[in-house]
């Protein structure tokens, strides 16, 4: 399977929200895997698959953040 180790951080949100890391191309899951509350900082490791071209998306149900997505490792 090939996927990707990502730290993921949020950071300076507008509002309280979450983030959805999936692969690109694919149906949004309704998973989140971060969770935020306005102004906060906070970050987790995401494993996600790869969507077509080596992809994955990242989906902001609220407001703006800023995010920083780190790569851990890949399978491939």
């Amino acid at each position: 399977t090939r996927a990707v180790a990502l730290n993921v951080t949020a950071t300076g949100p507008t509002a309280g929200g979450y983030l959805t890391v999936y692969p690109g191309g694919a149906a949004r899951p309704t998973a989140s895997n971060l969770n935020f509350a306005a102004g906060q900082t906070i970050r987790n490791m995401v494993l996600v698959r790869w969507g077509p071209g080596n992809t994955v998306t990242f989906y902001n149900s609220t407001g703006t953040v800023n995010v920083i997505a780190d790569l851990l490792g890949y399978s491939g």
